[in-house]
């Protein structure tokens, strides 16, 4: 028995509804009772017309998710979610939905903020009592710490281990913060995301799906997908001692 797997970003009605970004489209196809109707169809079209699919999802909202939840009960689906964000974008989140016909073995959240906490270790400042006021300014314009910056978000990855004809597979959800001019922050969020599904999983078949903010050609893309691939460096931290070493594989 095969298992499908899709994945969608719903945007949240509070950044659809943006006549400033989407001026080329009517008023009305902004709102979220019309763009909910829309993600109901799509994703019952999902679970009706193939066998076996799991269905992960980006950007949920508290607006939408009790009407989620309520359609997938009625569709024999169970919605494993979770919302981390805050009141400025709904409480956004991500979720994967299985069949109740499978057999869920176990459920991972994690907060890879969280995780990048628990392996870092403020440095010791160096205190130089002839250091001028004018190198001081110059150190508070130096360019974010890309460690403190990785560790400040709130994104969270999934991991599912579900049953299927008595062969068990996992999979993963997450969003990738949508931060283009922080490079080195999304490189490290690429590598952690990889090695924590490799050390849920310990080495079983599995797919991570999701919205990552990055196309084939980045270093990102490849330092997630690509078997060991060393064509990049995890930025330094000089802010905190770092005990991490990305898995190539």
């Amino acid at each position: 028995m095969t298992v499908r797997v899709v994945s969608y970003n719903i945007l949240v009605p509070i950044y659809a509804d943006r006549r400033e970004i989407y001026s080329r489209y009517r008023s009305e196809f902004l709102k979220a009772d019309y763009r909910w109707n829309l993600i109901r169809s799509q994703l019952e079209q999902e679970v009706h017309r193939h066998e076996n699919t799991i269905i992960c999802l980006q950007e949920l909202s508290l607006t939408l998710l009790p009407a989620l939840g309520l359609v997938f009960r009625q569709w024999n689906y169970t919605l494993f979610h979770h919302l981390y964000g805050g009141r400025h974008n709904d409480c956004m989140g991500i979720g994967i939905a299985i069949p109740t016909s499978m057999k869920r073995n176990s459920l991972s959240i994690m907060r890879i903020g969280d995780f990048i906490h628990s392996i870092s270790k403020p440095r010791e400042k160096q205190v130089n009592l002839l250091t001028s006021e004018c190198d001081m300014q110059e150190q508070q314009h130096d360019k974010p710490d890309p460690w403190e910056s990785a560790m400040a978000r709130i994104n969270a990855l999934i991991c599912i281990q579900v049953t299927i004809s008595n062969k068990s597979i996992y999979i993963g959800t997450y969003h990738m913060p949508c931060l283009y001019k922080e490079p080195g922050m999304m490189l490290i969020h690429s590598a952690i995301v990889k090695d924590l599904m490799f050390h849920l999983t310990g080495g079983q078949d599995f797919i991570l799906a999701g919205d990552f903010n990055f196309d084939p050609t980045d270093i990102c893309y490849k330092a997630l997908t690509e078997k060991n691939y060393d064509g990049y460096q995890i930025p330094g931290s000089s802010t905190y001692e770092i005990s991490y070493r990305h898995n190539a594989e």
